[in-house]
């Protein structure tokens, strides 16, 4: 990585640290990155590039976060839209609104696990078919029902590439005062060193996992309504340091 990028991310950073608490920019768990690319200046934005001057990938948490790691969030590449599939033909009613389906449920490649007691979930490696495919086992027949939902090879590796090479993990104190959430940015950790050869044989080891996190909007103008949380590959923080490099900056 150019020395002069992770040069001005410090300096940038520990100009944001020097601050202090400052308000959130936005309401609910997507504040914190927000306000954070606000005061690195970084226009929100959908393209393919990293966040950091195109470079550096940027990942915001709260200091007592989940111990769960998100890689990427990716839906499969195929079939379109088996998210909503997913969703209706194997989620349970959600417990305050029982009109809409949620689906969460951790699935590694080392063996099936159990959902609602009716299902099973595994990922697999399809080397020769350049893709990992998504299986799901209908658990009292003992009978795979689903072999075709898969993440193609190609698209991983793109994301890979252009959002995990170079990633920087910032961390923040939070507090509330009257009704608004305040951040300070406290630690940022830089991830080096993942490459898509090495991120299909963790995956393969279990270390990294894929994660359906099929949700309902809770509140505000979409509550009831179908929300995709981030489905995605993820880590146990304390195995990051089996897939990265990891420097304190």
């Amino acid at each position: 990585m150019d020395s002069n990028v992770i040069e001005g991310f410090k300096k940038d950073f520990l100009a944001i640290k020097n601050r202090g608490f400052v308000p959130s920019n936005r309401l609910h768990d997507t504040g914190i990155g927000k306000t954070f690319e606000d005061l690195m200046q970084i226009v929100e934005n959908n393209n393919h590039l990293a966040d950091y001057k195109g470079i550096l990938e940027l990942k915001s948490k709260r200091s007592l976060s989940e111990s769960m790691f998100t890689l990427f969030t990716k839906s499969p590449s195929f079939p379109k839209g088996v998210n909503s599939k997913i969703r209706e033909k194997y989620g349970k009613p959600d417990k305050k609104f029982p009109d809409c389906k949620v689906v969460h449920s951790t699935i590694s490649a080392l063996k099936f696990n159990t959902f609602l007691e009716k299902y099973g979930f595994k990922i697999e490696i399809d080397n020769a078919g350049e893709k990992i495919s998504m299986l799901i086992k209908d658990l009292a027949k003992d009978e795979t029902i689903e072999k075709d939902i898969y993440h193609s090879f190609a698209d991983l590796k793109n994301v890979i590439e252009e959002k995990c090479k170079y990633m920087a993990v910032i961390y923040a104190d939070t507090k509330k005062e009257n009704k608004t959430e305040y951040f300070h940015f406290t630690k940022a950790i830089l991830l080096t060193g993942l490459t898509f050869s090495k991120f299909i044989e963790l995956v393969e080891q279990g270390i990294i996992v894929y994660d359906i996190r099929l949700g309902v909007y809770s509140s505000g103008k979409n509550a009831g309504k179908p929300h995709d949380h981030g489905s995605g590959f993820r880590v146990l923080k304390r195995n990051l340091d089996k897939i990265f490099k990891v420097e304190e900056i």
